[in-house]
């Protein structure tokens, strides 16, 4: 026992005089000159943290930057526009054009608050050169000309070839979109998340970001709040979550909401079970998922898909998480918003000398 104290004791002191010598500066510039190079074979030092990639920025003379480029940051061109027509072309601008819910109001139950929908608005997508055949959805302000939306909004594949896009519109949001002071505008560009897998059952990464050049009439659209990883959110915290849009349930007319049960709380997707007949549905899509905060509503995810399980209780539904997708947004925002104008290439569907002959989106708008 003698012999094991005093060898803790020399092993003791062995280690304080290492901890002097090692602060003592005549020392320590020995120690650094003899011992440091096997104290890194040992232990190497960390790398050194990889110098920042410098956002794209537009070439003299240049007005959008090249879809190839985009590429390399996450971002594809994705909005199959055909060539733009003129204002006056256009019907579906006009509000009285835009009918044809599914039904009234009748026995529909009370709209949601929309002061707690944030950033809220309905998108619809023009299949149709009369506006006849249209796609609806929702989306959300983050900044002040862009919004969040789900990819497949924009880019629908029907029998695995793109349906055409005549125009996307953005409509100011109330309890009816009929409504007199109803605005409606047009869609700019827009890009998609460069991984949105649009040719499978359930489209990872279905996100899409939209630029609007005019916000007139959106002056009180509220640029919403977005998860990040800062909100250190577990899967409890989603038990406050709730949705609403103008879908199928409202008519494609009217808003309608509801509160939603996440069941599976991922870190790239949420999966929800909705409570009630007024869920997410058909029309719904890329809108956002709020949860009830105390700091105020946190929009945590985009609505990308809703089915329906007849084994389980309602409607399920899928969300990209927000969170996951932070750097993408503020990033693409970043690259594609150059001068105070749209920068990321359009993706125009018509030939080029049709293309030509049109005015250019931006000065339609």
């Amino acid at each position: 026992m003698r012999v094991f104290l005093l060898f803790l004791l020399v092993l003791g002191l062995g280690f304080l005089g290492g901890v002097i010598a090692d602060r003592m500066e005549p020392s320590k510039r020995l120690i650094d000159q003899h011992l440091k190079p096997l104290i890194d074979q040992v232990a190497p030092p960390p790398p050194a943290a990889p110098a920042p990639i410098a956002p794209l920025r537009l070439a003299d003379g240049a007005t959008t930057l090249a879809a190839a480029e985009l590429a390399a940051y996450g971002i594809d061109a994705c909005f199959p526009r055909q060539a733009p027509l003129p204002l006056q072309d256009r019907p579906w601008l006009n509000r009285d054009s835009n009918t044809g819910g599914l039904f009234d109001r009748g026995a529909l139950p009370d709209a949601p608050d929309l002061t707690a929908h944030p950033g809220l608005i309905k998108i619809e997508t023009i299949r149709s050169e009369t506006g006849a055949e249209r796609e609806h959805c929702a989306a959300v302000r983050v900044a002040e000309h862009w919004f969040l939306t789900a990819a497949h909004c924009l880019t629908s594949l029907e029998r695995g070839e793109a349906k055409p896009v005549y125009d996307v519109i953005a409509i100011t949001p109330s309890e009816d979109v009929h409504s007199e002071d109803t605005q409606v505008v047009s869609v700019t560009g827009a890009v998609c998340h460069a991984a949105y897998g649009r040719y499978r059952q359930q489209y990872p990464n279905d996100l899409a970001l939209f630029y609007l050049a005019d916000t007139t009439g959106f002056e009180t659209v509220a640029i919403a709040p977005l998860e990040t990883p800062e909100h250190g959110l577990i899967p409890f915290d989603f038990r406050r979550a709730y949705i609403a849009g103008w879908g199928k349930n409202g008519g494609t007319r009217y808003l309608q909401g509801t509160t939603v049960t996440i069941i599976e709380a991922g870190e790239a997707v949420l999966f929800g079970e909705r409570i009630g007949p007024r869920g997410p549905n058909v029309g719904d899509s890329g809108a956002p998922l709020y949860l009830a905060r105390e700091d105020g509503p946190l929009v945590v995810g985009t609505l990308s898909q809703v089915t329906q399980d007849q084994h389980q209780n309602g409607e399920r539904s899928m969300y990209v998480r927000t969170k996951a997708v932070q750097d993408w947004v503020i990033r693409t925002i970043e690259i594609c918003e150059q001068n105070g104008m749209y920068a990321c290439a359009p993706n125009i569907a018509a030939s080029e000398d049709a293309a030509d002959s049109q005015e250019s989106v931006a000065d339609t708008l």
